[in-house]
């Protein structure tokens, strides 16, 4: 996979000094709480966007050891400058194979998770 930071520039959030929060942990992305806000936080890093914020946190490990998704492979596929949409069918690609019941549970507790 070659890497087009360019591209995850656009779409980045700028988790700079407050000028974006990356999304909630309920937002779901290929059908997982946390996906969604990981692939934000990891977006930022790798244009410099970070701020206070830093990818393969402890929640974004939840999310990666339920999925069964190692973060390196996560970053690399990120780095590619891929969609919401193509990062979600990826996630379905290589993420365990469960009962749907599973990660609706699953889900539903984690998205639950309070940030400060």
């Amino acid at each position: 996979m070659k890497s087009n930071l360019e591209k995850v520039k656009t779409l980045a959030r700028d988790l700079r000094d407050d000028k974006q929060v990356p999304r909630s942990p309920r937002e779901t992305l290929g059908g997982y709480a946390l996906a969604a806000r990981a692939v934000d936080k990891c977006r930022a890093v790798l244009v410099g966007w970070e701020g206070d914020y830093s990818s393969n946190c402890p929640l974004d490990q939840r999310w990666l050891s339920f999925a069964g998704i190692k973060y390196d492979a996560f970053k690399a596929f990120v780095a590619t400058g891929a969609t919401d949409e193509e990062v979600a069918r990826w996630i379905g690609d290589h993420a365990n194979k469960r009962p749907q019941a599973g990660i609706d549970a699953w889900n539903k507790r984690e998205g639950a998770v309070r940030i400060s």
